[in-house]
């Protein structure tokens, strides 16, 4: 096969294409190629425009034709039928094109220079019984490895770069305990889209203890219970015993993640301290007592040894270590799927209560209703009523009664929310609702530490119901 450069002027398209059937002319050839690609022969077009030439490691290949000086594109058709509308959008003429499909390959002829193409590189062959080999190849498929194999979903997320998909497997491949085989296995066809799907969900996030910022995977966990945690979610992948159709909806991704059980992380380890899991190298496993290691959950070097023997010695120490710090507690899963309210949770799970009694207790008052109206919302009951046809809001004390009586009626029992259905009407409840008001409206009500606990942890168990 003879190299050659030609001229766009001088490329017919193929008549014999197997994209269409026999045409009589290079018009209906032109005309079946529109009708056959439609958007995509636009969407190429633009492509074409805006990288700036054609893709150079592709080459055409072309036949001589009968008339001197003309080729025949044998392989290249739909490419030479969109350069030839940028080239003279007036061939368009009468053909029959979707006014959608017309305007955009107009708009692209506009901004269109044939010098970003031509001449175009292409090999000549002698026949089409030459050529009808590399074409098989082309457009056949993998043809068991001679053809064109396409890359797997893994191949294509490393080549479009990190994302927290792929950080969270080679988290796996690298640190877990995947045997060779199973190595093999994850890397020709592991669903990689539907880890993405499940890793982009915040509930999901929360329950297994990882977080994502700024397409980085990051968590604050030991190393050894994060891996745990995402060895399992791999593997289950893996084999296909979990795919895609059951972890389409939210509530399947979170009832999935709760299904962990003995491989989900105990939440109370975690230290505040996000890294990157992408940074991580074999130092970070290493034993208590050498630099940079943070060796397994509950492992403790010397001085985590003579911590421990002073804590026992001094009743004093070991009762403020375990003082209550913050409102929500790491151990209180909440899969929150509202941005705001997930905001939210954030600061009531990270404010001190010894200093920011005022904005917590703010705080807990609004979690309180928006997770109560986000809720109603989801099951069709209206927050607002209409008196004398005006509308007005329920009140916070009405709004708490209708989401229990929901719950009771999805199964949960009605004692397991006593504790926010008996509080709310009882004046000496921390939630009682004249308190929860007095949060927000009594400029001389100070709210004590205990009361703000208690206010939390009398409520907790519906907070739980009503998000997971």
């Amino acid at each position: 096969m003879a190299s050659k450069r030609i001229r766009i002027d001088n490329l017919l398209l193929d008549q014999d294409n197997p994209r269409i059937t026999k045409a009589s002319s290079q018009r209906e050839a032109l005309q079946r190629i529109i009708e056959d690609q439609n958007l995509k022969l636009a969407v190429l077009a633009e492509s074409i425009v805006s990288q700036g030439g054609l893709n150079p490691m592709d080459r055409w290949l072309i036949l001589e034709s009968d008339i001197r000086g003309k080729y025949i594109a044998y392989e290249g058709n739909r490419r030479l039928a969109a350069i030839k509308i940028l080239n003279n959008p007036a061939v368009l003429g009468d053909l029959e094109v979707r006014s959608a499909v017309r305007k955009r390959l107009e708009a692209a002829a506009k901004m269109f220079d044939p010098q970003s193409v031509e001449p175009i590189d292409c090999f000549v062959i002698p026949n089409r019984e030459t050529g009808a080999l590399w074409l098989h190849q082309r457009h056949t498929g993998a043809n068991k490895g001679s053809g064109i194999v396409d890359w797997n979903g893994l191949a294509t997320a490393r080549f479009r770069g990190s994302n927290p998909a792929l950080q969270a497997l080679e988290l796996v491949l690298k640190f877990g305990t995947v045997g060779a085989d199973e190595k093999d296995a994850v890397e020709e066809r592991f669903p990689i889209t539907t880890l993405d799907r499940l890793l982009s969900t915040p509930a999901v996030r929360a329950i297994i203890g990882f977080e994502i910022k700024q397409s980085t995977l990051l968590t604050d966990l030991p190393p050894r219970a994060a891996v745990k945690v995402m060895e399992r979610i791999v593997k289950d992948l893996s084999s296909g015993e979990t795919n895609v159709t059951k972890l389409k909806l939210k509530m399947q991704q979170i009832d999935y993640a709760r299904s962990l059980q003995n491989d989900l992380p105990d939440l109370t380890t975690r230290t505040g301290n996000f890294q990157a899991v992408q940074d991580w190298d074999q130092s970070i496993f290493a034993p208590p007592g050498k630099a940079g290691g943070q060796g397994s959950p509950g492992a403790t070097g010397k001085a985590g040894n003579k911590g421990a023997a002073a804590a026992a010695t001094n009743p004093t120490r070991t009762r403020k270590l375990s003082e209550r710090r913050v409102l929500i507690t790491k151990d209180c899963l909440l899969a929150i799927d509202n941005p705001k309210i997930q905001e939210i949770e954030k600061e009531l799970r990270s404010l001190q209560l010894s200093d920011h009694k005022h904005a917590i207790s703010v705080l807990f008052r609004v979690f309180l209703e928006t997770s109560i109206d986000a809720f109603l919302g989801r099951h069709g009951i209206p927050a607002t009523f209409t008196n004398k046809g005006h509308t007005r809001d329920k009140s916070l004390q009405t709004k708490v009664s209708e989401a229990i009586d929901q719950l009771v009626n999805m199964g949960t029992a009605r004692k397991d929310l006593d504790g926010i259905s008996k509080g709310i009407t009882d004046p000496r409840s921390a939630i009682h609702i004249d308190t929860l008001h007095a949060y927000v409206h009594n400029r001389f009500f100070t709210p004590k530490e205990s009361d703000l606990s208690a206010a939390f942890d009398n409520s907790r168990p519906f907070f739980e119901t009503i998000w997971n």
